[in-house]
Order: C-alpha cells, then sequence, then structure tokens
C-alpha cells in the first residue's frame, strides 16, 4: 500500500512513526484491554485478545514463550466456543526436549485493567510495573513449568496494524502492538524440577480483534539483538500483512507488496497430518531500506485450540529459529546472525 500527503501522515500516526520511520512514544493504556473499544460491531463472540512474551537464553541453553489469552469475553453465541475461554500457554525448549502446555480456563477466570497490561487467568498474571517494566508470573497446573520473570523494554515501541483486516470478510480485524520489540529478562524459570536463573533477551507484543478464530493462517516471526529489530506479521490468505526492521532507534515498514517470504523446507506433522516449514526466506525492499534473511527451524511445537478432532482447528507451530541476513539502510549494509522466533499456522479440515 502506498500512501500520499495528508492520508500519509494518518497513517504514520496510527503506527506510531513520524514520517522518518522514528517511533513515536506509545502510552502504556495502549497495552491494555480493548474489549470495550469493540462494543457494537455485531460480532463479538469472535472477540480475542492475548499477551505473548518470550526469552532466549543461550546462556542455559534454554527457550519459552507464554502467552495469556481471551476469546468471546462476554460468552456471546455464535463463536467458535459459545461460553467464551481464556487460556494460559507456556512453551519451554530445553536441551531434554519440549514442555508444552495449553490450559484452558472460563471467562470469568480472567480479569485485565484497560488502563495498562495487567491482566490475571487464574493465579497466572502480567503486571505491568511501570511503562517500560513488566513482572509475569505463573505456573502449569501440573507444576511443570513455573515462572517469575521481569521484562525491562529496551526498544520503542510501535503499533504495527490497527484493525487491519486479516482475511476475506471485511469483518475480520486485528489490531498488533510491538509494546517490547526487544526487552532484557530477568528472574527465574523452572521446567520440570530444574531452576533456571535468567538474564536473557525477550520480545513481547500484543494482539486483539475479531477474526475466525479457527480460519484464519498467518506467518509471523521475531529476531533482536542490540541495535536492530526484525518483525513479520503475514496473512497468505488475505493476502496481507506487514513487516519491519529497527536500526538504531529508526524503523522501516515493509508493505505486504514490498516483501517476500518463501517456505524453503518443510516436515510433516504426523499428528494434524499437515506440512511445516522447517526454513524460510524474507526479502523486502521498500526504497529506503531493504533486508534479506534466512530463518532455519530449531525446535517446533504445535499448539492448537481444544476442540475435538473432528472440529476444523487453527494449528500454531511454535518454532525457534537461526536467523542469518543482512540490513541495507542508506548505502551501508550489514549483516547479523543469532536466534529468534517463528510461527507457522496451517488449518486442518
Amino acid at each position: 500500500m502506498r500512501v500520499r500527503g495528508a492520508g500519509a501522515a494518518a497513517v504514520l500516526l496510527l503506527l506510531g512513526m513520524n514520517a522518518g520511520g522514528q517511533t513515536r512514544q506509545v502510552p502504556e493504556t495502549a497495552d491494555g484491554y480493548h474489549f470495550l473499544d469493540w462494543l457494537g460491531t455485531g460480532h463479538l463472540a469472535d472477540y480475542t485478545e492475548w499477551w505473548y512474551f518470550n526469552v532466549y537464553d543461550s546462556t542455559n541453553k534454554l527457550q519459552a514463550i507464554f502467552s495469556y489469552l481471551i476469546t468471546n469475553p462476554a460468552s456471546q453465541p455464535g463463536g467458535v466456543f459459545p461460553l467464551g475461554i481464556s487460556e494460559m500457554a507456556a512453551v519451554a525448549y530445553t536441551t531434554g526436549g519440549i514442555v508444552s502446555e495449553e490450559e484452558a480456563y472460563p471467562a470469568h477466570a480472567f480479569s485485565a485493567a484497560y488502563s495498562a497490561a495487567n491482566v490475571q487467568i487464574g493465579g497466572n498474571a502480567v503486571m505491568a510495573v511501570d511503562a517500560d517494566t513488566y513482572r509475569i508470573t505463573g505456573a502449569t497446573r501440573d507444576g511443570r513449568i513455573t515462572w517469575d520473570l521481569t521484562y525491562a523494554r529496551t526498544a520503542p515501541s510501535w503499533y504495527a496494524a490497527n484493525r487491519s483486516n486479516v482475511a476475506s470478510e471485511s469483518w475480520e480485524l486485528m489490531s498488533w502492538l510491538l509494546y517490547m520489540p526487544e526487552a532484557s529478562v530477568s528472574g527465574t524459570l523452572t521446567v520440570d524440577g530444574v531452576s533456571y536463573s535468567v538474564n536473557a533477551p525477550g520480545y513481547h507484543d500484543h494482539n486483539w480483534g475479531e477474526w475466525d478464530l479457527t480460519g484464519v493462517p498467518w506467518n509471523w516471526a521475531q529476531y533482536a539483538q542490540p541495535g536492530l529489530t526484525f518483525d513479520l506479521g503475514d496473512f497468505p490468505n488475505k493476502p496481507g500483512g506487514v513487516a519491519s526492521i529497527g536500526v538504531n532507534g529508526q524503523r522501516y515498514v515493509f508493505q505486504n507488496n514490498q516483501y517476500t517470504l518463501t517456505h524453503t523446507m518443510w516436515a510433516y506433522d504426523p499428528v494434524y497430518h499437515l506440512n511445516y516449514p522447517t526454513q524460510s526466506v524474507f526479502q523486502a525492499n521498500n526504497g529506503t531500506a531493504s533486508i534479506a534473511l534466512t530463518m532455519n527451524v530449531q525446535s517446533t511445537d504445535p499448539l492448537a485450540a481444544p476442540l475435538p478432532p473432528s472440529v476444523p482447528n487453527a494449528i500454531i507451530y511454535e518454532q525457534t529459529a537461526q536467523y542469518s541476513g543482512t540490513v541495507s539502510v542508506g548505502g551501508t549494509t550489514v549483516g547479523f546472525s543469532g536466534n529468534g522466533f517463528k510461527e507457522y499456522t496451517a488449518l486442518t479440515q
């Protein structure tokens, strides 16, 4: 999408950016709960919102993700879950294997503040200490994973999408806020009785809106190192999506007609009878900046909504990946490599 004149200024303001690509200040309230903003839309049964966190601890050879989710919070008829559910998901990737837990709660077990990212699902919580510091805590019901981690924002926030259409139906809209494109994570993570003292990089974002929860596939990717961040949210069936790189505090955005994502190697999932990528190549150029990178998957864990096997579902392949690539800005090209995360979503029949 190309924007000009007053329209361009409006879009940049919406995304929390100025005309040079620099991220503007995003208020703490933007990371709070958004359900009331969507009242009267006619699709509240399809409303879903989640707060996502990850950490990549190379020292301990440990990676983990945590998600705090609510869908159909008002228990309206017509959605995938007519009574509404909340869900806590945690996945730990260790040298001994992957420990993965998805735990559903009734909608009334969920609470969240509109003023900041203060979220509660049962005994699992996100607490906004201040605008730049969060504490996340939780434990799986079986005790295999417990966490008490503090996230300190180290890169500027930005809006990747505000009510962006993600499917063929015009009402299927999603907002996406990267509140912490990069964070410094500290605290304790315990997996199967082994306690890790964490001091490592991490990431936090936030999605909300109305769409068919089991009918919209996507690709997502995230990488960060000091002075450089990369993120991608791609909806292949729209088609739609957006990607960006942050270089030394300056952000460069690529619309879906300015990038390509090609899955070059695949594996087969014998449980869900689906293929998922194990290598992906991303290339983008917006005339000001360009990026070329390869993502080689290290570990994969499939997550699915708690539905009967006979019901169509969306399978989210949560993946850790090794990134390598180059970024070119203003005639200068720099290489980068390191570890990050990605997702690939496939739909069952």
